[in-house]
């Protein structure tokens, strides 16, 4: 697993060449990403993105997810923990990192959104949901049209506690059809949620 140890704390995390500007990135790397802090719905619950799902976005998560670039953690991380905090996303009783399942986890070696926000969890009030799991093996959503991708993740989640006058707040890393933060949403309000609000490092969502 790369991890960059020996990576100059100065560096930027990406190109590893030019000096840090913000979120261990440097000033030209970061205007390849295109910014939209964009909000919208997905059924009833409140969903935010930060960024554009760009050619560079694409490979940026890509790196991280499948090549194990887990330094990235840390960049997408604070880009997570500064806009939760500037839009209030953390006054909520609960985190929630969308889940992978078991085959997924052992597969890649690691949980690529619990890393990400075990970075800033000792940071904020809510603490995570624990006991929600993805209990069955799905196919990748990427490969999937839309109509798959919905039949894909019915009944893939479970959680074995009541939830009644909570909120949570879903952190995942893309949203594309939506239908993850959908499914998930929907086995959180039979648990009787009070609130499930969604956010993403980034999406094809471009406008509000």
């Amino acid at each position: 697993m790369i991890d960059f140890l020996f990576l100059d704390k100065n560096t930027c995390y990406l190109c590893k060449e030019n000096p840090i500007s913000h979120h261990f990135l440097c000033k030209k790397c970061l205007k390849k990403l295109d910014y939209v802090a964009n909000k919208f719905d997905i059924n009833d619950i409140s969903a935010h993105a930060i960024y554009y799902y760009n050619e560079e976005m694409k490979k940026l998560v890509a790196d991280y997810k499948f090549n194990r670039n887990t330094s990235l953690a840390k960049v997408f991380a604070s880009m997570i923990f500064d806009y939760g905090k500037v839009n209030d996303l953390f006054s909520c009783d609960y985190i929630l990192p969308s889940p992978s399942s078991k085959k997924v986890l052992n597969k890649r070696g690691f949980d690529h959104i619990k890393m990400i926000t075990d970075y800033f969890i000792d940071q904020i009030e809510p603490n995570y949901l624990e006991n929600f799991r993805k209990i069955s093996e799905t196919k990748a959503q990427h490969k999937l049209n839309n109509e798959e991708r919905s039949y894909n993740l019915k009944g893939a989640f479970s959680l074995d506690c009541d939830l009644k006058d909570k909120s949570i707040l879903i952190i995942d890393d893309i949203i594309t059809t939506g239908n993850t933060v959908k499914e998930i949403g929907k086995v959180l309000k039979e648990k009787n949620a009070r609130e499930v609000k969604a956010l993403a490092i980034t999406s094809e969502h471009r406008l509000s």
